[in-house]
C-alpha cells in the first residue's frame, strides 16, 4: 500500500528544517566574511544639529583622502599604502587591509551639504554635516491668549 501524503509530508518537513539549517549557517558565514572585510569601519551619529560619520582609517596621511558628496550621498575614498615587512621576513598572520577602498554614507536630505567639515584626528576621520536651520528643532514659545 502505498504510504498516504499527510505520512510523507513529516520526511519532508525534516528535509525542510536540515535545509533552513545549512542556509543559516551559511548566512551567517557570509555575513562574518562581508563584515571582515569592509573597511575602514565607520559610526553614523545624529545629533540635534549635525549628523557626524566617523571613519577608523589609521596610519594614514590627510592627503590620502577624497571625500566628495552628490545627490545627498558622502563618497569617502582613499589609497592604504601597505606595510611592507622586514628584509627576509615572512607573514605569520596578515589582518591589516590595504588599499583602495570606498564607502557610500546615504545622507537625509534634512542635511546642509554645502557646509560639511572633515578633520582627521589620530586615526579617525570625523565629518561633520550640520542639519539645515528649518531640519533643527525649536523651541516654540506660547503666548497668552488676548
Amino acid at each position: 500500500m502505498a504510504p498516504l501524503w499527510h505520512e510523507s509530508f513529516g520526511e519532508w518537513s525534516s528535509v525542510q528544517r536540515e535545509l533552513n539549517r545549512w542556509m543559516d549557517a551559511a548566512r551567517s558565514t557570509v555575513d562574518q566574511v562581508v563584515g571582515h572585510f569592509t573597511w575602514p569601519p565607520v559610526n553614523v551619529y545624529e545629533t540635534p544639529e549635525e549628523m557626524i560619520v566617523t571613519a577608523e582609517a589609521p596610519g594614514m596621511e590627510i592627503a590620502d583622502f577624497d571625500l566628495t558628496v552628490a545627490n545627498q550621498t558622502l563618497l569617502i575614498r582613499a589609497q592604504r599604502k601597505p606595510l611592507a615587512p622586514p628584509e627576509g621576513a615572512t607573514f605569520q598572520r596578515q589582518e591589516r587591509a590595504d588599499g583602495r577602498f570606498d564607502r557610500a554614507i546615504v545622507l537625509p536630505g534634512t542635511l546642509d551639504t554645502s557646509a560639511i567639515e572633515a578633520r582627521y584626528d589620530r586615526g579617525i576621520l570625523i565629518v561633520r554635516i550640520p542639519k539645515t536651520a528649518a531640519s533643527r528643532p525649536r523651541k516654540i514659545v506660547v503666548e497668552e491668549g488676548r
